[in-house]
């Protein structure tokens, strides 16, 4: 499935450099793809939000390849 929005040439500078930040190596335990990163935003949203919503989805791919991450290294 493919999801397709529109931004701004602004907004699209701004994820790039969020994705090439420190932070994000921080969080993500390595500079995360574009893809990996958008996944990892909308994880950490519903984590915090509505974390009943991921206990009862735990073979998510998306999730299982977020959680890896940090291991990869």
């Amino acid at each position: 499935m493919n999801i397709n929005y529109e931004l701004s040439d602004k907004m699209h500078d701004l994820i790039n450099k969020a994705i090439r930040s420190n932070a994000s190596k921080k969080g993500f335990g390595v500079f995360p793809t574009e893809k990996q990163f958008l996944n990892g935003v909308i994880y950490y949203w519903i984590r915090k939000n509505a974390p009943e919503l991921i206990d009862v989805n735990v073979e998510i791919p998306e999730i299982i390849e977020h959680k890896l991450l940090k291991e990869i290294k």
